[in-house]
């Protein structure tokens, strides 16, 4: 590498050098004659030109990065340097093995990982929340909890024989009034009855007590739920569509998988895919992901590209990207097989690696990024509830009156009239 890093083409070669826009490792102006590129792939392949004295022009072509296409041959940047219309892929490109058998790889620039990228999830007002605080399984036990108790209470009363003024109504209501924390003016008498209504007073006071926090917790934060923070929670709803680049490493892979989550991935696809070219990756995220219908899988960088550039022109974080990540991969350039050029290639990216100045070079194209990296799941609630938000509260109070004045009137009915 010693010798390769110092090497310079006496007179300087003229290169063709395949690029597409894939923000932010590269974006690709194709007005003029002649497409301008920039970005940290721009940096690298102008410090290259410079490093081994040569010349170049930027050629696109059908904006996809190359896959098979039947017969043997390739479309993308792969393709094009396989017909020798370029003679550098500046990709960069996923390296894969079927990939490998058609180009050369350079040494990679960096490691990269997909996401799930939705709409990030906005905080909704839950009129029934104060019935899921507990489980149902929690209210069924404390329905159940109750009824016992109504009933040992009145078989106790009949076993010690204590009169008519704890008969099984008496009891239901004491009960009842212990649950809703109501004053008691009864006493019981007895041991035995002492101890089961001691029991229940404990008991209610514990769930009373977690109910009351719990609710004061949910009025004053609330919790933005997650529904896709995995490929797995993408591919059990069929309802969600999938945006995904088209003509990649995983697309290949996709076409011979036989098992496992990549299979159902590529059975989704048949029905819900949406396959776009890596230039328009980030325009497609603005235009389908605000639906809440849609999910993209993205790189890494990618998708910190689009809380960037989002959050620089409207001030918020929009987006999500899910915290499982899959289809690790390293990228690099790519150049026709048996070329020179992949050594001397080699050797810059090496010098480039070891001081860190790609990674510096991609983070320097999202410096919006640390503003929506990491949005809380939970918000400080600031405004008042609204009749909107507690809607449900309301309505069990009028059922809960409704049923009272029916109750009235069938009182009125059955009572008869003292003389």
């Amino acid at each position: 590498m010693g010798n390769l890093i110092k090497f310079k083409f006496p007179r300087a070669p003229h290169l063709l050098v395949a690029a597409e826009s894939w923000p932010p490792h590269i974006k690709v102006n194709p007005e003029g004659v002649h497409p301008r590129i920039s970005g940290p792939m721009a940096e690298f392949l102008q410090g290259l030109s410079l490093s081994l004295n040569f010349t170049y022009t930027i050629v696109q072509g059908d904006g996809y990065w190359g896959a098979t296409i039947g017969n043997g041959s390739w479309n993308g940047m792969i393709g094009m340097v396989l017909r020798k219309e370029a003679d550098i892929g500046l990709g960069p490109f996923g390296m894969s093995y079927i990939r490998s058998q058609v180009v050369d790889f350079s040494m990679p620039l960096f490691r990269e990982v997909l996401h799930v990228l939705v709409s990030r999830p906005i905080p909704q007002p839950d009129p029934w929340g104060f019935i899921s605080l507990l489980t149902w399984s929690v209210w069924i036990g404390i329905l159940l909890s109750f009824s016992v108790v109504v009933v040992i209470l009145t078989v106790v009363d009949h076993i010690l024989d204590s009169g008519g003024s704890h008969k099984f109504d008496n009891n239901f209501w004491l009960t009842y009034k212990i649950f809703t924390s109501q004053n008691i003016s009864a006493t019981r008498d007895g041991l035995a009855l002492r101890l089961v209504t001691l029991l229940w007073m404990l008991s209610m006071l514990i769930v009373i007590r977690s109910y009351s926090g719990t609710m004061t917790s949910m009025l004053a934060v609330k919790t933005v739920p997650i529904k896709y923070d995995s490929l797995s929670d993408v591919l059990v709803d069929p309802k969600v569509k999938i945006l995904m680049e088209g003509s990649t490493a995983l697309t290949a892979h996709l076409q011979t998988v036989k098992e496992g989550i990549y299979k159902d991935l590529a059975d989704a696809l048949k029905t819900r895919g949406i396959f776009v070219k890596a230039s328009a990756m980030q325009e497609e995220a603005y235009r389908y992901l605000p639906q809440g219908q849609h999910a993209m899988l993205l790189e890494a960088v990618g998708s910190n590209n689009i809380y960037s550039d989002h959050f620089q022109k409207t001030g918020r974080c929009d987006f999500y990207k899910s915290r499982e990540v899959f289809w690790p991969l390293h990228y690099a350039l790519i150049v026709r097989q048996g070329s020179t050029l992949r050594n001397l290639v080699d050797s810059r990216i090496l010098a480039l690696r070891e001081f860190g100045i790609i990674e510096r070079w991609i983070l320097d194209q999202t410096p919006q990024m640390i503003y929506c990296i990491k949005m809380p799941t939970k918000i400080k609630r600031q405004g008042p509830y609204s009749i909107y938000d507690l809607w449900a509260v309301f309505v069990v109070a009028g059922c809960g009156l409704l049923l009272s004045c029916i109750a009235f009137g069938f009182e009125m009915l059955i009572t008869k009239p003292s003389c």
